[in-house]
Formats: structure tokens, C-alpha cells, sequence
């Protein structure tokens, strides 16, 4: 039972949060708005604005260089910081997580399936009832025709 209660610490919630998503390719998209009000991208002239791939192109470079040259660089530790901040929320994660570690877990066996355990029972069924893989698009009819 201890070792339910060691799933809930929050000691390394920060490493644990960039282990567990791609926290770099989110701190990437929000980079772009971080270097557009930095002045680092040029977005275009008035009415001549440049298009949002091209921007993001320029960010996303800009972004690895920092990454690679100046991790330390503080429009990059923005960018992370908004990410945990405003996506992950952080902070509320790690008051829920000192909630659950508060309280007393209660570990039951249900006799039927719950909603919580929809989405992997429907992968588990896919390929029992379908040749069709989940990594692997589907085919539509004009493409099945030629």
C-alpha cells in the first residue's frame, strides 16, 4: 500500500511532466508568440503579413538554436514556462497530487467494466474485429477504386 502512495509524490512533478510529454515540441508552438513580441521574427509588412508556416519555420529555427547555443536563454525558459504553466498546469497538478497523497486510497475490483477503461478496451477489440491497423490510415473508396 506504501508503494500507492509513492505513485502520488510531487517531489520531481517538474522532471517527471518533460519526461512524460513532448514538453519541447509544445514550448516550440508557443515560442513563436514569444519571438513575435520579441521582436525576433519579422511578421511582414502592414497588410503583406507573412504566412503562419513561414513564421512558425522561422521560430522553430530560432528555437533550436537557443536550444543548442543558449539553453539558458530566457525567451526559451518563457516558452517552457508558459508551456507548464497555462497547458499543464502545474501548479494545479501538484496541489492534486498533495490532495491524493493526503488521503486515503481505496483500491476496488469492479465487477464490470468502467468508462474510465472505454478507450483501451476499444483498442484491445479493434483488431479482433477489424484488419485495419491503428497506426495505418484508411483507405477511402476513390482510392480503393483506382
Amino acid at each position: 500500500m506504501i508503494l500507492m502512495y509513492m505513485i502520488f509524490f510531487s517531489d520531481n512533478l517538474f522532471a517527471d511532466i518533460q519526461r512524460s510529454v513532448n514538453s519541447t515540441e509544445m514550448a516550440k508552438r508557443k515560442f513563436r508568440d514569444i519571438a513575435v513580441i520579441g521582436g525576433l521574427i519579422f511578421q511582414g509588412f502592414p497588410g503583406e503579413h507573412k504566412k503562419a508556416r513561414h513564421l512558425q519555420a522561422s521560430a522553430s529555427l530560432l528555437f533550436k538554436v537557443f536550444a543548442e547555443y543558449d539553453p539558458d536563454n530566457l525567451l526559451l525558459r518563457q516558452a517552457f514556462q508558459e508551456v507548464f504553466d497555462q497547458q499543464m498546469e502545474e501548479a494545479r497538478l501538484r496541489d492534486m497530487l498533495q490532495r491524493i497523497s493526503q488521503s486515503k486510497i481505496v483500491i476496488t475490483w469492479p465487477k464490470q467494466l468502467t468508462p474510465f477503461c472505454f478507450p483501451i478496451k476499444v483498442d484491445s477489440m479493434r483488431e479482433d474485429l477489424s484488419s485495419e491497423k491503428l497506426g495505418r490510415p484508411r483507405a477511402t473508396n476513390a482510392a480503393a477504386i483506382v
